[in-house]
């Protein structure tokens, strides 16, 4: 037990295990949301229910906040090359993998050939139709993170405090309704890349708040407390809509905010060295490769569906997990000298 937490010393500053399985616990939703239809209340109701990606707007900026108020160019570049590998090599994978099934069965979830246009639009504007739809998250995260970097720079000590304005300007356009009603009227590569841009933003701020104050050592030194009025507060948010009428193009809502708050503090609270040496390593092995799976879900779905069931089940979900993760776990072992390892964890 010791020397797992020796040889995981480091890396557990930045990210604990707990988070590790918050992130594939989101990444599960995100399957299920993608790829279970179905009549049941339940499913519907987990379904409505999207702070997956609020939250993991929320861990990634918290962990990232160090690297920005540090001007640490060197930990900013390897970010860059984290989101631009998969951002870059996951459409590509796609159109040729779409183009060779059209080619040879002539039949692809497009049912048509991939224009070369429709791979530079996917890149340029973070969506496209006929690409990797949920790329937009990586193209948010881009865009963040070099403004981010930049103004540090420009506004040194008072980054923050700049950043905070302008969260603030972004939640007057989001919940006065200006920002779903000027760009909903464009077209979806225009509203998922711009719209979504201002609606997101807040979370990103909220998670360099928390991370400028240390969050994570208040936690520590009040820990089961803070793992108790967690779960509450997870428990109210789930009984009560706030600001449910508002419309937004996937991630709106104060109430996804703070979901993402307390999902955060109760999984990065798990006593999970309660376990012994041999499970904790299950379970980070278990964890690893959520990147992979959350892009290439995407591109396996229909084929799945295709294959075995028209509107998807449970079951469904989780073998398409299981895939995509073997997919990852195997792209990484043979890529993990490479960058191409970002594609997969």
């Amino acid at each position: 037990m010791q020397d797992y937490k020796n040889e995981n010393k480091n890396a557990s500053k930045k990210r604990n295990l707990g988070i590790q399985v918050l992130r594939m616990f989101l990444c599960f939703r995100i399957v299920l949301l993608h790829y279970y239809s179905s009549k049941n209340i339940f499913i519907k109701k987990l379904k409505k229910r999207r702070f997956q990606v609020p939250c993991f707007f929320f861990i990634s900026f918290y962990f990232l906040y160090p690297t920005i108020s540090q001007k640490n160019k060197n930990k900013f570049i390897l970010r860059l090359e984290r989101l631009l590998v998969p951002y870059i090599i996951h459409p590509i994978i796609n159109w040729i993998i779409n183009n060779l099934m059209f080619l040879i069965i002539k039949f692809n979830r497009y049912n048509g050939f991939l224009k070369l246009k429709d791979l530079t639009t996917q890149i340029i504007v973070g969506r496209g139709i006929y690409g990797i739809a949920v790329l937009w998250f990586h193209f948010n995260l881009l865009i963040f993170t070099i403004f981010f970097f930049i103004f540090s720079f420009i506004l040194s000590n008072h980054f923050l405090n700049f950043f905070q304005i302008f969260a603030l300007a972004s939640y007057t356009l989001q919940y006065s309704g200006i920002n779903y009603r000027f760009f909903k009227q464009y077209t979806e590569n225009i509203w998922m890349s711009i719209g979504n841009l201002i609606e997101t933003f807040p979370i990103a701020i909220f998670a360099f708040y928390f991370s400028s104050i240390q969050l994570n050592k208040i936690l520590l030194n009040n820990r089961k407390k803070c793992l108790l009025f967690s779960f509450l507060f997870l428990y109210l948010l789930s009984k009560f809509d706030i600001y449910a009428e508002i419309k937004g193009f996937s991630s709106p809502g104060i109430k996804q905010i703070f979901i993402s708050l307390f999902l955060f503090i109760f999984f990065s609270l798990i006593p999970f060295e309660i376990f012994n040496s041999k499970v904790l390593l299950f379970i980070e092995q278990l964890t690893k490769y959520t990147q992979g799976i959350y892009c290439l879900h995407f591109l396996f779905q229909y084929y799945l569906r295709l294959k075995f069931e028209k509107r998807g089940s449970f079951f469904g979900c989780i073998l398409l997990y299981i895939i995509s993760y073997l997919v990852s776990f195997i792209g990484f072992s043979v890529f993990s000298g490479t960058k191409l390892k970002f594609l997969f964890a």
